[in-house]
This record gives structure tokens, sequence and C-alpha cells, in this order.
């Protein structure tokens, strides 16, 4: 026994032949968010001059749509308002515009003085302008799921006092410029309570090359007044965003033992490197 699906497309003959925008939409929407395309002209970044902002080229992915700005654009804005993609889905005036709204900062029921998104109108903000400041709302996709690296380094390692320590145990060939992100973990011990002590941790990519990136860094630290001689491990986890380029690339922890008279040890190590976005076609 079998039934045939209420509703199925697109096919050749039959029922799934009929090709229409609301079709479309329906099934383009699964394939990604809304938002600005990573990594693809200049991602419509944005410049302020006064009442004049200008927007980059770029491209956006809006509620099954494409649209490409292939010339920067300049609005005149008011002291708070939005720039706004938005895609206009009546019959007869299917079309694309980047907008400025005055007065419209965020989300709500009433299109009048929200973002709309209703069966004829649907806006994603682009660029906010809040008490005459640019502020920046694009939500950055990526056309594919990117790809992933990951590595560890088990073993416990010293680290002397004062000393900063490099441990690159990460290879990835990367195929194409992209966003990174990179996440990792690791066990830090600090090896005398009695001991104030601080361990600056931060992941590094191409330690030492000219396209050396840094993370953020965490610092866990602690007080010293405690018992001589007693240790303490602690976990630690960071994450990342860097910009990455094509070829064969390393990543790994750089950890720096700070003033004292105590050493410590890492032990542990993991990191993943992700690759956000893929070259858009031409």
């Amino acid at each position: 026994m079998s039934f045939v699906f209420d509703e199925f497309f697109p096919f050749d003959p039959g029922h799934g032949a009929s090709a229409n925008s609301a079709r479309w939409r329906k099934m383009a929407q699964l394939w990604a968010s809304d938002g600005v395309l990573n990594n693809y002209l200049n991602e419509m970044n944005a410049t302020q001059a006064g009442t004049q902002v200008t927007v980059q080229t770029g491209a956006v992915f809006i509620h099954g749509y494409y649209a490409e700005l292939a010339t920067q654009q300049t609005f005149t804005v008011g002291t708070n308002g939005t720039i706004v993609a938005q895609v206009n889905m009546a019959i007869n005036s299917e079309v694309i515009n980047l907008v400025y709204r005055d007065g419209v900062i965020d989300y709500g029921s009433n299109p009048a003085n929200s973002y709309e998104q209703d069966a004829n109108i649907w806006e994603i903000p682009i660029w906010l302008i809040s008490a005459g400041s640019l502020v920046d709302l694009r939500t950055k996709i990526n056309p594919a799921t990117g790809l992933r690296w990951w590595a560890q380094s088990a073993a416990a390692v010293s680290i002397p006092t004062s000393t900063t320590s490099n441990f690159i145990f990460g290879t990835a060939r990367i195929p194409y410029k992209a966003t990174g992100f990179l996440h990792g973990t690791l066990l830090l011990q600090f090896s005398d309570l009695s001991i104030a002590q601080t361990a600056p941790c931060t992941m590094v990519y191409q330690n030492g090359a000219g396209d050396q990136q840094l993370s953020p860094t965490v610092t866990p630290s602690i007080s010293g007044g405690g018992p001589a001689g007693q240790n303490i491990w602690m976990p630690v986890a960071l994450t990342g965003s860097i910009p990455v380029t094509q070829g064969k690339k390393t990543f790994g922890w750089r950890v720096t033992c700070g003033s004292g008279t105590a050493g410590i040890q890492v032990a542990s190590m993991t990191l993943s490197l992700w690759t956000g976005g893929v070259t858009a076609a031409a």
C-alpha cells in the first residue's frame, strides 16, 4: 500500500512540474538561515560619515531568495533606524531591495514600527543606526557546513616560572579562504597553592608565521596562601574566531607561567578548527 504525498516538487511531469515563487520559497528556506553571505565580496560592510551611511558590496540569502549588491550604495539616515534587506513577495511586485527604515530598530508585531515579516514583505536587519551611531546587525551565514580538524596532545608538560611555551600539535590543509573557529580544552596544574600564580592561555594559529592569529586569552590564577607544596588541577576551555587562508596551516596552545617561585603543568590538550563558508561561485 502507498499514498502519494499531497505536495512534492520539482519533477518534470505531473503535479511536481509546476514551478512558482511560493514553492521555491518553501523549499529554499530549508537551505540556510537568513543573513549576509560570509567571505564574499565586501560582506556588506558599512561606513558612516555624519548622516551618510555607505553599504559596500555583498550578498544576502533572505527567506529562500538570493540577492547581490554589486556596487556600494549610500543612504541618508536619521538618528535611529535600520538598513534592511527587503524581499517583496506580492504577485507582480517580486523584487529584493536594500531599504533604510527610519525609526525602525527591532523585530515586532507591528510592521509600521518594526521589521516586517509577513506573507507579502520579509525584512532582515543589516545595519542599525542607534543614537546616530552605526551598529552591525549582520548575521553572517555560510553556503556550506564547513570543514573541521581536530587534534590532541595528552602528555603532561612542565612550564617554568615566567616562561611562555607554544604547543603546536594541530595541522590543517585549508582549501579556501574562510572564517575559522577555534575551540580548545586543557588541564592546568598549579604546583604550589601557597604561591600566587597566573597562567594566561591562548590558542594560536600559524605560530610565528606572517599570518599568525591569536584567540582571546583566558587567565586562570591562584591567590596563594594555601597549603605549601599542594597542587591543584584546573580545566580550561576557550573559543575564538580568526581569519584563515588556503594551504597547510598549524594550530595549538600558548601558555605562560606567570611570575612566582612555582611552575605549572599542562596536560590533556585538545583543539579543533572549523572553517565556515566556501568561496562563492562567480
